[in-house]
C-alpha cells in the first residue's frame, strides 16, 4: 500500500512542477558583432542557466591522422543525411514545433533597430508603408518597439532584440512523449548507436 501512496505522491509532485511556468530571456545584440544570449528561469527563479557563445579556451590538439577525420567527417556527413531522410521525423518535428510556438507567451519585447539600404528613395517608400500601417497596430505597454531610418544610402541593419517568453511545460508534457516514443525518434536513436559503434571501430 505505502508503494502505491509513494508512486502517487512522486506523480503528483511531478505534475506540480510541472504546472510551474519556465521563463525564457533572449538578448540579441546586433550594434557590432552579433552577440546572442539566453537565459532560462525556472522555479520562480530557483533554477537558472544562462546560454550564450563564449569563447573557449585552445585544447591541446590530438594527434589525429588526415585520413581518420576525413573518415569521420563521411561518417558524420553519411549519418545526419540518414537522420533527415527518417521517414517521418520532419512531420514529427513540425508538430512539436508547431506546439511549442502555440504555447509560448510573450511577456516582455523590446525591439530598437537602425534600417538602411543602399538607396535612400528605396528607404524613403519603405517606411511609408511602415508608417501608414502603424495607426492599425495596437500592441500592449509591454511592447516597445522602435525602428529607425537611415538615408546615408548605405545598408544598415544593426540595434537590438530582446524580450521574456514564458512556458508552461505541463502543457507540452503530451507532445514531448508523442515525439519521444515516435517511431522516427526510435529509428533516428538506432542510426545515432549505430554511427558511433562504427566510429569507435
Amino acid at each position: 500500500m505505502w508503494v502505491i501512496a509513494t508512486l502517487a505522491g512522486l506523480a503528483g509532485l511531478t505534475i506540480l512542477v510541472l504546472c510551474v511556468p519556465l521563463d525564457v530571456a533572449f538578448n540579441l545584440d546586433m550594434s557590432g558583432k552579433p552577440e546572442f544570449k539566453l537565459r532560462l528561469v525556472w522555479l520562480f527563479g530557483l533554477i537558472s542557466k544562462e546560454l550564450s557563445r563564449e569563447n573557449k579556451k585552445p585544447e591541446a590538439k590530438r594527434k589525429i591522422t588526415k585520413e581518420k577525420r576525413k573518415e569521420k567527417r563521411r561518417i558524420w556527413f553519411r549519418t545526419t543525411l540518414r537522420i533527415l531522410r527518417t521517414k517521418g521525423l520532419l512531420r514529427q518535428l513540425k508538430d512539436l514545433v508547431k506546439d511549442i510556438l502555440g504555447q509560448l507567451k510573450i511577456r516582455e519585447l523590446g525591439v530598437n533597430l537602425k534600417l538602411g539600404l543602399d538607396n535612400p528613395a528605396d528607404m524613403g517608400l519603405l517606411f511609408a508603408l511602415i508608417g501608414a500601417t502603424t495607426p492599425f497596430l495596437r500592441l500592449p505597454s509591454q511592447y516597445q518597439i522602435r525602428v529607425q531610418p537611415s538615408f546615408y544610402g548605405e545598408a544598415v541593419f544593426e540595434g537590438y532584440l530582446q524580450g521574456v517568453l514564458r512556458l508552461w511545460p505541463i502543457t507540452l508534457f503530451g507532445s514531448l512523449l508523442r515525439f519521444v516514443f515516435s517511431l522516427a525518434a526510435f529509428r533516428v536513436v538506432k542510426i545515432l548507436v549505430l554511427s558511433k559503434w562504427k566510429g569507435k571501430k
